[in-house]
C-alpha cells in the first residue's frame, strides 16, 4: 500500500505540534524499531522533513509490498510488526515532487533497523556427540567441541552463549576428569584426567552438557546434550631415525616410515623442522611416509620432519612426532685442489727439506669415511733435474726441496700433483693440481760503476732543457733482468736546485744524465754531482761500497745574452704645444751578463726627426719641429754593450693632441644604436656627415676612428662616399657593453680642418632574429618625447592642463613612431657635437 498526499507550507506549524515527540528527518536518516511490536497500528515510525518550499508531495520508491506508507503527507508508518530474524534492515527512499510530478528535491533516504529481542533459544548442532581420548594425553587436551547456535542478534546478550558440564558418568576415578570452555563449548582433559585416564579402569564416559543464552545472567533459554567419550590406548609414539642410501635407485615413492593416531577421524600433516629443508617427502591418509626421489648427501645430509595429527578443524590432537632421515654417503665426488693452481717461490741456496708450499684439497663426500680421505702424489716436474727430482710431496700435500738449491737449471718449474680419495688406494677418484715454483735469486752482488769519474763535461749556458749530458752504466753479477740486477740511479749531492735528472732506459741498467732545468752561468758556473747506484731488491750478505758511487764534473760555458727590457710597450700623450727638450718617457732595461758592457739605446726608425733617445739613460726627448697630430709608432732599440747584434725592441705609441678645431660642427647622422657580438657579417652602423662651408658648398670629408691603439683595433670604418661611412666590429668578439667611439672628420682638400665627435654604440649578444638580448643603454644626444613635453609645459604653464592632455596624446603617438623607426633597417638621428 502506498499513501500519497499534498502538504502546504502554511500547515507546517500545526504538524510540528502534532508530531513533537517524533524526530526530524534529515537528508539521510536512521530509525531503530523493536521486533515483535504488539501495540496499535498503523505504527508511526518517524516524520519526514524536506527542504522543499510550496506545495509538494512525498512518494515511497518501494513500500516493501505495503509494509510502509506515508500519512498526513509527512508521517512514515507501518502496518505490521517486524521479525529481526526474517529481516534486520529496510532501506527506504522518498521522492519529493510537485502536483505535476516534477522532482523538487533530492531523494530522502531512510534506514529502518530492527532491534533484536531474545525470542530464540540456543540449539546444539548435533543430538548426541561422540569422541575418543587416548591414554597419556596431556592436560588441556581438546577432546571435542560441542558447538551450539542462537538465531538472535550475535551482537546482543540474547546470543551470548555459556556452556557447562552438568554430570559425568561414571564419576570414576574422579568426577572431574573433564572440563568445558564456558564460552566456546570445547571439552578438555583436566590435570586429574591426564593423570588418571586408564582404559583398563574406565573405557567410556557420558557427559551431560548444558548451553544457555544471555551470557552470565540468570535468565535466558537453555538446552542439554549428551557427549559420549571413549578411552583408548595411545598409538602416537616416538619414531626411530631412518637411514636412506645416497642416490638410492628406488622404486619411488619409497616407503620409509609410518605413524598412527588413536582414532580414524584424523588427518596427517608433514612438514620440516626449521632450519632443515622440507625435502622430497610425503605422507598419505594412512600415516605412511614416503621418499619421492633420490637424495644427494652433499646437498643435505639429514632431514628432520615433523608429523602432526589434526582434527577436522585443523587443530592438533597432540604434539607432533619428530622423524630424522639420515643419508648415508656414496663415493660420488672427485677431490679437487683449492685452488687448482698454486704459485710458490724458493730462494737460491735453500737446503734440502726446505718447505715450498702446502696444498689443500676438498672432497664433498662424508669426511668421516674413506670417501673423503685424501692423499697427494708427485706426477711430474718440468724441466727435469739433471740427476733427480728437485721437489717432493708427502701424502698430506706438503711440497719440500728434495735436494739443495745449488744446481738448479731454470728460474721456474712446473709441478703436477695428483690428489686421490680412499687414501690413494685403487678404485678411488682423483684430480691433478698444478704448482708453479719461481726461483728467487738473492741480491748478493752490489752494482759497480764502469768508471769512478766522469768529466769534466762542458755544456753551454743556453743548452735546451732535456739535452743529454752523459751516459752512465754499471755491471752487476746477479742474474740479469731480475730485481737483484736492476739498479736505481740517485744524485746524492750537487743537484740541490734540481738542475739535472737521470732517465733510466727500460730493460737495461743504462742511465742518461740530462738537463732538467735551464742553466745560468751568472748563478752557477760549475757542478760536481755525486751519483749512486742501488739495486731494486734489498742487498743480502754484502754492502754497497765506493765502487757503487761515482762523480760527474760539469762546467757551464758563458754565453753573451741579449739585454732584457722592463716592459716591451710604452705609451705617451703629448700636447700640441709641448716645448722642445721635454722628456716624454724613459725606456728601462738591463744586461743579464755580469761581465758585459752597459747597454745602449737608439731609435729604430730614422724617419722620426722630432724625437731623440739618450743612448745611456733611455730617456725619450722631444727635439722640436711640428709633428703631425694623431698617433705615432716609434721603436727604441736596446743593444748589448759588446755585441750590437744582440738587441731587443720597445714599441712607443705617442699621441699628439691637436688643438685646432677650425670648423663649426658638421651635421652628423647615424643609423642604428647597437651591434651584435660575436660579429655578424654585413652588420654595421651607417654614419652620414654634411660639412657646410661658405655659401653652402659641399666639402668632401674623410672618416676615421680616433683613440688609443688597443681601443681602435676593435672597430673598422669603411668610407662609402664623401659624406657616408659605415662602422662595424673589427674583431670576431667584443665584450658586450656601451662604447663611446671617437669619430674624426677631416676635409679632404684641407686635412688640417678636422672635427671629432663621440659615437655611442651598444654591443650586445643577439638572438637568431637579430634582436638585442641586453637592454640597450640610452644614446646621448637623441631628443625624447619627455624632453619635448617638459619644454612645452614650462613655456605654456598657464594652460598646462589643456596642453598636458594634448601632449600625452602626442607622446603615445610619438612612441609608436619611434618603435616603427627602430624596427626600420636604417634610422637617422643627429649626433650631439662635442665642440
Amino acid at each position: 500500500m502506498v499513501l500519497m498526499g499534498f502538504l502546504h507550507i502554511k500547515e507546517f506549524s500545526q504538524i510540528v505540534v502534532l508530531l513533537s515527540t517524533l524526530s526530524t528527518l534529515s537528508a539521510a536518516k536512521v530509525v531503530t524499531v523493536p521486533e515483535n511490536y504488539v501495540g496499535e497500528f498503523p505504527w508511526y515510525l518517524t516524520r519526514i522533513d524536506t527542504g522543499a518550499v510550496g506545495e509538494f508531495r512525498l512518494t515511497l520508491i518501494d513500500d516493501y509490498n505495503g509494509t510502509f506508507g506515508i500519512e498526513n503527507q509527512d508521517l512514515l508508518f507501518t502496518l505490521k510488526s517486524f521479525d529481526r530474524e526474517e529481516r534486520s534492515t529496510y532501506e527506504l527512499e522518498v521522492n519529493v515532487t510537485d502536483a505535476e510530478g516534477r522532482q523538487l528535491d533530492d531523494l530522502v533516504s531512510i534506514t529502518i533497523i530492527v532491534i533484536d529481542r531474545n525470542d530464540n533459544g540456543p540449539e546444539f548442532e548435533q543430538e548426541i556427540f561422540l569422541a575418543s581420548v587416548h591414554q597419556g594425553a596431556h592436560a588441556g587436551y581438546r577432546v571435542l567441541a560441542t558447538p551450539a547456535t542462537d538465531l538472535d542478534d550475535p551482537l546482543l546478550p540474547s546470543s551470548d552463549l555459556r556452556y557447562k558440564i552438568l554430570q559425568q558418568v561414571p564419576a570414576q576415578p574422579s568426577d572431574q576428569m573433564f572440563e568445558i570452555d564456558h564460552q566456546n563449548g570445547d571439552i578438555l582433559l583436566t590435570t586429574k584426567g591426564a593423570e588418571l585416564l586408564d582404559p583398563g579402569l574406565v573405557d567410556q564416559y557420558v557427559l551431560t552438557v548444558q548451553v544457555k543464552d544471555m551470557g552470565d545472567r540468570n535468565e535466558g533459554h537453555y538446552t542439554h546434550v549428551e557427549v559420549i567419550i571413549t578411552v583408548t590406548e595411545n598409538l602416537w609414539v616416538p619414531l626411530n631415525s631412518v637411514l636412506v642410501e645416497e642416490n638410492h635407485e628406488g622404486p619411488y615413492p619409497l616407503a620409509i616410515s609410518k605413524v598412527q593416531w588413536n582414532n580414524d577421524r584424523v588427518t596427517y600433516r608433514l612438514e620440516a623442522r626449521l632450519p632443515h629443508p622440507e625435502g622430497p617427502f610425503s605422507i598419505d591418509g594412512e600415516g605412511r611416509i614416503y621418499l619421492t626421489r633420490p637424495l644427494d648427501r652433499e646437498q643435505e645430509e639429514e632431514y628432520v620432519l615433523l608429523v602432526s595429527a589434526v582434527d577436522s578443524d585443523g587443530d592438533l590432537y597432540d604434539e607432533p612426532l619428530e622423524l630424522r632421515v639420515k643419508i648415508t654417503d656414496e663415493n660420488d665426488n672427485i677431490p679437487m685442489c683449492s685452488p687448482e693452481s698454486y704459485q710458490a717461490t724458493v730462494q737460491e741456496q735453500e737446503v734440502k727439506g726446505t718447505h715450498v708450499v702446502t696444498l689443500t684439497a676438498a672432497d664433498q663426500d662424508d669426511p668421516r669415511t674413506e670417501n673423503a680421505h685424501l692423499s697427494f702424489r708427485l706426477c711430474g716436474q718440468e724441466p727435469q733435474g739433471p740427476d733427480e727430482q728437485l721437489f717432493t710431496v708427502n701424502a698430506e700435500g706438503i711440497i719440500t726441496l728434495a735436494k739443495d738449491m745449488t744446481g738448479y737449471s731454470s728460474m721456474q718449474y712446473q709441478l703436477e700433483i695428483e690428489v686421490a680419495d680412499l687414501a690413494g688406494q685403487e678404485g678411488g677418484l682423483s684430480s691433478i693440481c698444478t704448482v708453479t715454483v719461481d726461483v728467487e735469486e738473492l741480491n748478493d752482488n752490489a752494482p759497480i760503476f764502469l768508471q769512478k769519474q766522469y768529466g769534466p763535461i762542458s755544456i753551454a749556458e743556453n743548452t735546451a732543457v732535456g739535452h743529454p749530458v752523459t751516459t752512465i752504466n754499471v755491471t752487476d753479477a746477479d742474474y740479469s733482468l731480475t730485481d737483484s740486477w736492476f739498479v736505481i740511479y740517485t744524485i746524492e749531492s750537487g743537484n740541490e736546485e734540481q738542475i739535472f735528472g737521470i732517465h733510466q732506459e727500460e730493460q737495461s741498467n743504462v742511465g742518461i744524465l740530462f738537463l732538467h732545468k735551464a742553466l745560468d752561468y751568472e748563478t752557477v758556473s760549475e757542478y760536481r754531482l755525486v751519483i749512486s747506484a742501488r739495486n731494486e731488491a734489498e742487498l743480502v750478505g754484502s754492502e754497497y761500497g765506493p765502487s757503487s758511487t761515482m762523480t760527474v764534473s760539469i762546467l757551464v760555458d758563458d754565453i753573451n745574452e741579449s739585454p732584457i727590457l722592463s716592459q716591451s710597450d710604452y705609451e705617451a700623450t703629448v700636447p700640441k704645444d709641448v716645448l722642445p727638450g721635454s722628456v716624454l718617457l724613459r725606456v728601462e732595461g738591463y744586461d743579464p751578463d755580469t761581465s758585459s758592457a752597459p747597454v745602449r739605446f737608439r731609435l729604430g726608425n730614422d724617419s722620426i726627426h722630432w724625437l731623440s733617445v739618450d743612448s745611456e739613460s733611455g730617456e725619450v726627448t722631444l727635439l722640436g719641429g711640428d709633428p703631425a697630430g694623431g698617433s705615432h709608432l716609434v721603436e727604441v732599440v736596446m743593444e748589448d754593450g759588446v755585441d750590437a747584434s744582440l738587441f731587443v725592441t720597445a714599441r712607443l705609441v705617442i699621441h699628439i693632441e691637436d688643438l685646432q678645431e677650425q670648423l663649426p660642427a658638421p651635421l652628423l647622422e647615424y643609423s642604428g644604436d647597437f651591434l651584435c657580438t660575436p660579429r655578424r657579417d654585413g652588420q654595421s652602423i651607417t654614419i652620414t656627415a654634411l660639412y657646410r662651408h661658405g655659401r653652402g658648398n659641399r666639402q668632401p670629408l674623410s672618416f676615421s676612428v680616433d683613440g688609443k691603439p688597443m681601443e681602435k683595433r676593435n672597430w673598422k670604418i669603411d668610407q662609402i662616399n664623401d659624406t657616408h661611412a659605415s662602422l662595424a666590429i673589427a674583431l670576431s668578439w667584443v665584450d658586450p657593453g656601451l662604447y663611446r667611439i671617437p669619430i674624426v672628420l677631416s676635409v679632404k682638400e684641407e686635412p688640417s680642418q678636422r672635427h671629432s665627435d663621440i659615437l655611442p654604440v651598444n654591443v650586445c649578444t643577439c638572438g637568431s632574429s637579430g634582436d638585442c638580448r641586453i637592454e640597450v643603454g640610452p644614446i646621448p644626444g637623441k631628443p625624447t618625447i619627455l624632453m619635448t613635453v617638459a619644454t612645452i609645459a614650462g613655456t605654456f604653464g598657464v594652460i598646462g592642463i589643456f596642453l598636458i592632455i594634448i601632449l600625452v596624446h602626442l607622446s603615445i603617438n610619438g612612441k609608436q613612431r619611434k618603435k616603427r623607426k627602430q624596427n626600420a633597417s636604417i634610422e637617422s638621428a643627429p649626433l650631439r657635437s662635442s665642440a
